[in-house]
């Protein structure tokens, strides 16, 4: 028994190193969603301590208002069918500003099919998002030049077919 408690003291260390190592928010949930763990850098993003962050509600308080029914729509859409957990939104940090993270959970299932726990992560893409507004930004900015030239073609066209027709009528005198 003291070796399989060394294990055990052993096994939760390294998963608390590993899960504030990586670059990701980590959160984990029982079976009704009421968040139970959150990693550091949650508590150093957010400015929450566990004891603040665990609990069903205060997760969708940090959200961006703009996202928060479509989150619990999600959220509860993945409870109730088991279904893998996938969305892009926006959380407020320690700073007041908002970020984009992509959010994944799956559920951890146990030896009856149950689900046991939910285990996810929130990773942040802000830069791919503000890549991705730039872009469509260019893309318009594309597109309206386009149509302005377009329109200035047209245009030069139809004076350059009035100068023809000029031309042809004063060589037929």
């Amino acid at each position: 028994m003291p070796n399989e408690d060394l294990l055990r003291k052993q096994g939760e260390e390294q998963f608390h190193f590993l899960a504030d190592f990586i670059p990701q928010l980590v959160w984990f949930t029982d079976p009704t969603g009421y968040h139970t763990f959150f990693n550091k850098r949650w508590i150093d993003f957010t400015g929450y301590t566990l004891a603040d962050s665990v609990g069903p509600d205060m997760w969708n308080n940090l959200l961006h208002p703009d996202d928060q029914e479509r989150a619990r729509r999600v959220w509860g859409h993945s409870l109730a069918t088991g279904e893998f957990y996938e969305i892009e939104y926006r959380f407020k940090g320690k700073d007041g500003a908002y970020r984009w993270f992509l959010g994944q959970a799956s559920p951890q299932y146990d030896e009856q099919g149950n689900i046991r726990q939910w285990f996810g992560t929130c990773t942040d893409i802000e830069e791919q998002k503000q890549t991705e507004l730039q872009l469509r930004q260019r893309e318009q900015e594309l597109e309206r030049a386009y149509a302005d030239l377009e329109v200035k073609v047209t245009f030069r066209n139809l004076e350059l077919e009035r100068e023809v027709h000029e031309l042809r009528q004063r060589l037929a005198e």
